[in-house]
């Protein structure tokens, strides 16, 4: 798993926190500091973060990327 974050941006710090609650190890990239990363997201259609990508998908609704937080953690 990858979340695509920024440095100031309060719904990435709340996947965050859950990711961590659920034990779940996951690669934080910071777009803020990472062009190719920043294009990715962009090409993908996404204007805003957080974005996970899992299993090779791309999800930006926060409350899509709590609930799959949720069911892999299971």
């Amino acid at each position: 798993m990858k979340l695509y974050t920024k440095t100031v941006c309060p719904k990435c710090m709340w996947v965050k926190s859950e990711l961590q609650r659920a034990g779940l190890e996951v690669e934080m990239i910071n777009i803020d500091h990472n062009e190719e990363a920043k294009q990715k997201v962009l090409n993908n259609g996404f204007l805003s973060v957080p974005v996970l990508e899992f299993e090779g998908k791309l999800l930006g609704d926060v409350k899509e990327i709590i609930s799959k937080i949720e069911l892999v953690a299971q």
